[in-house]
């Protein structure tokens, strides 16, 4: 066959350059709306991570508002529930949640002590950023442990001829002092009716000092060994290895509770710590008694209820001859133990005494250690001579119970990011 015609060679050509021509004109476009994908992309990157940083901002702004809410609400365990606080607070364009619970048993309100966990979520557009961080109780030692005697309430010196003595640190109160008697010593009061004889360093109004923890009378009680309630308790030895009451606390830890009744303490030695409950009722220390605990980091005395100390310090001592051996094998007396009955003891009382109710004293009582009262604390019927003289190791190295909260503070290494 002779060569093709030169219109059907043209034809072919212009299609070849059609097709061409199409193809370029593809891959322009598809160049063209790839580049605008890729654009996309990278804005909607951008705005994602600009979500996930105003995210977090949120979340971290929601964490400073639950640590303000928490140090400046002193009542914050009671006003917020454990759980979640915020469920959407709004900040510029995102928002924040906030959850607080117990970190020991879901209460936040049994325990000022109770450290918390804080978890902040913080939202923008579809980012979520969460933060938690653990936040512990920081202890400080009560106010009163640097006192002879706190008083939450009134104290009344009623006898113009009592001299009373408070050495080593002042007699105090967060409400009103009212003296017909002499103090020797310093006293800080909130309100003074009548200043009476005060020798010493007046500071009138004085700070308010915090109270023991509610909790702390039920810390000792499930700590101690309960004695069943018999009626008083007379020519009585109670230490970490002797209980005539049946089985001993290592610790010489004990707790009575006197189901409605007064009970009375005399010609008795306790080596150890008596936590009593009788509520609206009272406990009675008088004439021949040595009360001294047996830890030095336990109160010797926790009552709740009402006390009347009327010891005979000095005048009326706690005689083995009267009441039986006080310090047989395994209960010893300051290092000394014996099978005799010729030895005699100081009335007195020596540790920390804590009275959730009012408090009296009478005649002319010796106490080393501290005093602190829920009540008022009323000084009448001839309480001349009255000594206390303060411990300062309660406050050096403060018991159980006996602190207070400060501020709650986060707890090193705990601050981290959550898992969205």
């Amino acid at each position: 066959m002779g060569p093709a015609p030169a219109s059907r060679n043209r034809r072919r050509r212009r299609g070849s350059a059609y097709i061409i021509i199409l193809g370029s004109a593809m891959i322009v476009t598809v160049i063209g709306l790839s580049a605008i994908v890729a654009t996309r992309i990278q804005i909607r990157n951008a705005n994602w991570i600009s979500d996930i940083v105003k995210a977090r901002t949120c979340s971290q702004t929601g964490v400073q508002w639950a640590l303000l809410k928490i140090s400046t609400d002193p009542d914050w365990r009671t006003h917020y529930p454990n759980g979640q606080w915020v469920t959407g607070r709004g900040i510029d364009d995102g928002t924040f949640r906030v959850w607080v619970t117990d970190a020991s048993d879901g209460d936040l309100t049994d325990s000022q002590y109770d450290g918390v966990t804080v978890k902040v979520a913080g939202y923008t557009g579809d980012a979520r950023q969460l933060i938690q961080l653990e936040l512990a109780a920081d202890l400080r030692p009560l106010e009163a442990l640097s006192t002879c005697l706190h008083a939450a309430s009134d104290i009344e010196i009623k006898d113009s001829g009592s001299v009373l003595t408070f050495a080593g640190a002042p007699l105090s109160t967060n409400a009103d002092f009212d003296n017909d008697g002499t103090v020797v010593g310093d006293l800080e009061a909130l309100t003074v009716s009548k200043m009476g004889t005060v020798t010493g360093t007046r500071t009138v109004p004085a700070p308010e000092k915090h109270a023991p923890d509610p909790g702390t009378f039920d810390t000792y009680k499930g700590l101690a060994t309960a004695i069943p309630f018999t009626g008083d308790i007379q020519d009585k030895l109670i230490t970490s290895a002797t209980n005539p009451y049946g089985a001993v606390n290592p610790d010489g830890l004990y707790y009575i509770d006197t189901d409605g009744h007064d009970i009375k303490i005399e010609r008795s030695r306790i080596h150890g710590t008596l936590v009593i409950s009788c509520p609206g009722k009272k406990l009675t220390v008088e004439k021949k008694v040595l009360l001294h605990n047996a830890r030095a980091d336990y109160p010797v005395l926790i009552v709740d209820g009402n006390v009347e100390i009327k010891l005979k310090s000095g005048t009326e001592d706690l005689s083995e001859a009267e009441s039986g051996n006080m310090n047989p094998p395994g209960s010893p007396y300051e290092g000394a133990s014996d099978i005799d009955q010729t030895d005699v003891y100081t009335a007195q009382i020596v540790g920390l005494v804590h009275v959730t109710g009012n408090l009296a004293f009478k005649e002319t009582t010796r106490l080393t250690g501290l005093v602190i009262c829920g009540g008022d604390v009323v000084f009448e019927g001839n309480a001349d001579g009255t000594r206390i003289t303060h411990d300062p190791a309660y406050a050096q190295t403060p018991p159980t119970g006996y602190t207070y909260v400060e501020r709650m503070k986060i707890t090193p290494g705990s601050w981290k990011r959550a898992m969205p």
